[in-house]
């Protein structure tokens, strides 16, 4: 899943995402990015299940799942204390 967030333009994405869920256009308008490019991006991170996609009266809206990220977090809070 960190190797999802190795290019900044996906670090980006997430960045944005984390306020609340965008559609493609406002993703785009958000991170100053292409649509084109926001498509590229969103399918590595969908793939690595950090972004979903649910349909919100006919119009994709685009989620960052915290959860998927948990673990890590959890671990690395684990190895500071």
């Amino acid at each position: 899943n960190l190797e999802a967030l190795s290019a900044p333009q996906c670090r980006h994405i997430v960045q944005a995402l984390i306020e609340k869920p965008l559609s493609h256009q406002e993703l785009a308008r958000t991170c100053k990015l292409s649509l084109a490019s926001i498509g590229i991006h969103l399918q590595v991170l969908i793939r690595a299940e950090l972004v979903a996609v649910t349909p919100v009266d006919g119009i994709e809206m685009l989620k960052f799942e915290r959860s998927i990220l948990q673990p890590t977090i959890d671990w690395f809070a684990d190895l500071i204390h």
